[in-house]
């Protein structure tokens, strides 16, 4: 948990800006335009920058903000630590500690070192809509930041190796279609031999072993080439784990400020003297990597020689047969071939071994990537029950494993362009039926009976169709596509004992906002501020739910709202009332106080004047 402590604004709409933040609920209150949102925005900018904000935000800090201001928040975390943000358009952050000195290990707009929950009612109202897509999946996400943070680095690294391994599934099948092309472009040359009739004169029995040698040679050069290539690939690797290892084991626990800096100064220093025995071992690995890649050197040059003088006798037996008749020329020419696609078959041989061996490391990859995702899908759906059980039964929050087909959707879109086939939405439906795995292997085996038997297409279309794809679909990235987690946000919307639960995409803007809110109040302890939550609400609804949960809610979180509706600060118990105005040049805090202080302003900002809210007393007290 931190609380911001305090805002200073220099230069921009609000010049001189100065405000002290409380715990608990700050309710800023005014006339349109008179910078309510821009003192919001500018909170949201100084702690997270703009890589989070969505446009229109964006684009009123740059309006507001511009000519040389400067935003700075003082923020109390946990632990009694206090800090400083200061920033400034297209200007890098600096974040200070209580004593001034500077902190260049924090990348704050990663939204993790001070987390910071700030909405507009159009963002509200965006994540509502968002059936598929990212955006709810963040509001979960963000909660186990580090956790999921974690798993997304080990995903990933999880996602390099499936993408090396298809990488080299695609080079051997793709050598080993060449080989076929090239053994069948020899033709029978076993048989054209058997054919031959004796001859008195045949090729010495050296010519054919130096032709077969010949051949052999050429792969001895490529496994030498291949054997180099990886000794360098592991060296590169090996520094990077070096590399890594320097940053994992430095000294980086001990907070100075902290009464705790004696006891984590200890196992600094435990991981700053693992570092030497890391150290030790890869520098091992690394002179024996280099021993390697000196007997491969030597191997080279070795065959090298052996390789000129099998080239020189060859040449000098070529020569002898040029003078033989042409039975033997022919013969010998066809020795070669024989020889040739020996060679070939055994070359197709072993890498056909080895494609079997890569697609059995790919199972296994794969079953990793999908434990993975299934971490977290486990996660999202420990904190949907954290959620749902803070914003009550009204609301339904739950995980729809493997439900957000986006992704997939789009890439048959992509392999169905070229298929010159109509009704690509009912095709593209009846596709979805598949999984992808499913898909990318019938692609790959060119499966057109059973992929005709599993969509009913009928045979010319189904032709097509699976053309397109094993034309422009790679069934190896087709196969491991991320089919993420749907999220669904869902209302009660029955008035009556039977429950009847709507996605919020489907609601009416105000219940939308009614199904988002209690989830965003209940979300977690860090500050939230939310421009305008009552936009789009009933009365009846603000007071039943916004002003019992920010009542409920902030002792333990602090929370900033702009508003338009007296309920919020009256009857939720403000803390303080900020009173924006502007004279269209630049904006002020008119007054600030509890909300009896600011009681006439209130009054006439929010209640349309004492006339007004008298009238109205009036009239239900006749009522």
């Amino acid at each position: 948990m931190w609380l911001v402590e305090k805002i200073e604004i220099s230069g921009g709409f609000l010049p001189g800006l100065s405000v002290n933040i409380p715990r608990g609920l700050t309710c800023i209150i005014g006339p349109r335009g008179s910078g309510k949102s821009t003192l919001a925005e500018a909170m949201r900018f100084a702690v997270c920058g703009t890589s989070a904000a969505p446009k229109h935000c964006v684009d009123l800090i740059q309006a507001n903000l511009a000519g040389g201001a400067l935003v700075t928040i003082t923020a109390l975390a946990e632990g009694s630590s206090r800090y400083t943000i200061k920033r400034g358009l297209k200007q890098q952050p600096v974040l200070l500690t209580s004593d001034g000195r500077t902190i260049n290990t924090v990348d704050l707009d990663r939204g993790t070192f001070l987390p910071l929950d700030a909405y507009s009612s159009s963002e509200i109202e965006a994540i509502a809509d968002e059936v598929f897509g990212q955006k709810r999946r963040n509001l979960l996400d963000e909660l186990r930041s580090e956790q999921m943070r974690t798993i997304h680095l080990s995903l990933a690294e999880s996602s390099r190796a499936l993408d090396a391994n298809a990488d080299r599934i695609r080079t051997a099948q793709r050598t080993i279609q060449d080989l076929t092309e090239q053994a069948e472009e020899l033709g029978d040359v076993r048989a054209r031999l058997r054919a031959l009739a004796p001859s008195d004169r045949e090729p010495a029995a050296d010519f054919v072993r130096l032709s077969r040698q010949q051949q052999l040679n050429q792969r001895e050069i490529t496994k030498l080439d291949a054997a180099d290539r990886d000794l360098r690939t592991l060296g590169q690797t090996l520094d990077q784990l070096r590399r890594d290892a320097q940053l994992a084991f430095k000294a980086r626990l001990a907070e100075e400020q902290s009464a705790n800096a004696d006891i984590l100064r200890r196992y600094d220093d435990l991981l700053v003297a693992s570092l030497g025995t890391v150290e030790e071992h890869v520098s091992a690995i690394s002179a024996q990597i280099r021993e390697a890649q000196g007997a491969v050197a030597g191997a080279r040059q070795s065959i090298a020689q052996a390789q000129t003088s099998h080239a020189s006798e060859l040449a000098r037996l070529t020569e002898l047969n040029q003078a033989a008749s042409e039975h033997a020329r022919v013969r010998a020419t066809i020795e070669q071939q024989v020889a040739k696609l020996q060679a070939l078959e055994e070359q197709r041989l072993e890498l056909n071994n080895e494609l079997k061996t890569l697609l059995e490391r790919r199972k296994s990859l794969k079953t990793t990537h999908i434990l993975m995702r299934d971490q977290i899908s486990a996660i999202r759906e420990e904190v949907a029950n954290e959620l749902q059980r803070e914003a009550g039964e009204r609301v339904r929050v739950r995980i729809m494993r493997n439900a957000d087909h986006l992704a997939y959707q789009q890439m048959l879109v992509d392999g169905l362009r070229g298929a010159r086939v109509r009704n690509h939405d009912e095709i593209i439906t009846a596709l979805m039926q598949l999984r992808p795995e499913q898909l990318a292997q019938l692609i790959q085996a060119n499966d057109f009976d059973s992929f005709e038997e599993l969509t009913a297409f009928g045979n010319e279309r189904s032709r097509k169709i699976l053309d397109s794809f094993r034309e422009s679909v790679d069934p190896l990235a087709l196969e491991v596509i991320a089919i993420e987690d749907r999220i669904g946000i869902e209302l009660n919307v029955s008035s009556s004992g039977h429950p009847n639960f709507k996605d919020a995409s489907d609601l009416s803007r105000g219940q939308k906002c009614t199904a988002l809110l209690p989830i965003l109040l209940a979300r977690r302890d860090s500050p939230l501020i939310i421009d305008q939550p009552e936009d789009n609400l009933d009365n009846h609804f603000i007071f039943e739910t916004v002003v019992n949960a920010v009542q409920r809610l902030k002792r333990h979180r602090q929370m900033i709202f702009i508003t338009h509706n007296a309920n919020i600060p009256v009857l939720a118990g403000a803390d303080l009332v900020l009173v924006m105005n502007s004279d269209g040049r630049v904006g002020v805090v008119e007054k600030s106080g509890t909300v009896d202080e600011c009681r006439e302003q209130i009054i006439d900002l929010l209640e349309g004047g004492r006339e007004a809210f008298e009238l109205r007393s009036k009239r239900y007290a006749a009522a």
